[in-house]
């Protein structure tokens, strides 16, 4: 199946937010984040069995060998919520057993988990904190900026702390820390090139209501990136912009100002940024669409890039029990500094269910990976598709 075809028709009939997380789900849910959340602890133990179809089982490209093989996958995961007065804590677990047929020297075990707290210290100040690890088997996470797809080990830590104030009835205050970790296993072929590092900095926003509905905004977020061979980062982006609630249902925002990078060596860049997107959540369906452009370190070649990304997210129902979801997200990595090279990336992931009872979904799914590198052999396509049983029961802890 071509990368036009099969993307393009996945894309437009699932348009939602995201596959299974068996099967290697690139879109990281935004944990503590439930509307629908009941006072006190709530813990929910679940399971997903699924078998389906792995057309690039290497995540190989240009005119490599690219065997195909069957993938059984037995997902186990487990969340815990807590809502109180003036606190709410949400814990995540999501593993999943990935056995591969004929080529079962490829079996792994992926895991994701994400923990998120937010406690009111006192009636206009609050303090939160979120942290979400994942360790895959490939480098197709989206959360990856700049890194060419490669099937090795691959770690990703992601912290961010802070506070956030009421200075006013009408003006609020955000500032937070931030830490991020990358780490690849390097002995894997082709995954020498790829650079290990960290970075970590600081965000402040500032917020205005003029009046019910539309607010304007400012931020400034720092980055300082330290890469395996050395090379050093400082990214700065800062922008205003506005914030505006259509409806009950509708929310819209839009942001522009300036991206600046600051590198060992090198002459300190320049260049727009900006970020816009909107939301819309009604009863049974939600829609997510955002994009945004700036510069960023890039833990694939090493250096920096500038990065434009657009992601949508769509869940709708087909019926009184069946749904439908989809999620999209394309990446555009122009290099800053010498030594690197243009990426194009594309990620589609599309789910159709039934929910047989409450607690018991039957889904079948499709996940699709695309990317272009400017060198030969730098064509790479990946197409997941099968099906799953998915239970999970929410219960309360007394």
């Amino acid at each position: 199946m071509t990368r036009p075809l099969a993307l393009t028709l996945t894309a437009a009939l699932l348009w939602g937010p995201s596959a299974a997380r068996a099967q290697e789900s690139n879109f990281t849910p935004v944990p503590g984040t439930n509307p629908q959340a009941v006072p006190g602890w709530t813990l929910t133990p679940g399971v997903a069995v699924g078998t389906g179809w792995d057309d690039n089982v290497l995540v190989r490209g240009g005119n490599n060998e690219t065997p195909n093989d069957v993938l059984n996958t037995i997902a186990p995961r487990a969340t815990v919520n807590f809502t109180g007065r003036r606190t709410e804590l949400a814990a995540n677990y999501d593993g999943a057993f990935l056995m591969y047929r004929e080529l079962d020297q490829l079996d792994s075990y992926d895991q994701r988990a994400s923990f998120y707290a937010h406690r009111m210290l006192t009636k206009h100040v609050a303090f939160f904190v979120r942290n979400t690890t994942a360790f895959v088997p490939t480098t197709e996470l989206a959360e990856f900026v700049a890194v060419p797809f490669i099937r090795t080990g691959s770690h990703l830590e992601d912290l961010h702390a802070g506070m956030e104030s009421a200075l006013t009835k009408f003006t609020s205050l955000s500032a937070s820390y931030n830490f991020q970790l990358v780490d690849f296993n390097q002995e894997a072929p082709g995954a020498s090139q790829l650079q290990d590092g960290h970075s970590h900095g600081a965000s402040v926003t500032l917020r205005h209501m003029l009046n019910a509905r539309l607010a304007l905004t400012g931020d400034y977020q720092y980055q300082h990136a330290a890469l395996r061979d050395l090379q050093q980062f400082d990214i700065s982006n800062s922008g205003f912009g506005v914030d505006y609630q259509v409806d009950e249902s509708t929310h819209v925002f839009a942001s522009a100002g300036i991206s600046r990078l600051g590198v060992t060596l090198f002459e300190t860049r320049t260049g727009p940024a900006w970020r816009m997107g909107l939301a819309r959540s009604l009863s049974t369906a939600s829609v997510d669409v955002h994009y945004s452009r700036s510069f960023v370190p890039s833990y694939g070649f090493g250096g920096t890039m500038q990065n434009e990304e657009a992601t949508a997210r769509v869940r709708f129902p087909l019926g009184r029990r069946a749904y439908a979801s989809t999620a999209t997200s394309w990446r555009r990595d122009e290099p800053l500094t010498l030594g690197e090279i243009p990426l194009r990336s594309f990620w589609v992931e599309g789910t159709v269910g039934y929910s047989a009872t409450p607690w018991v979904r039957i889904e079948g799914f499709y996940a699709g990976t695309h990317q272009v590198i400017r060198r030969p052999g730098g064509d790479l396509d990946r197409n997941r598709a099968g099906i799953q049983v998915v239970t999970a029961r929410p219960m309360r802890i007394h």
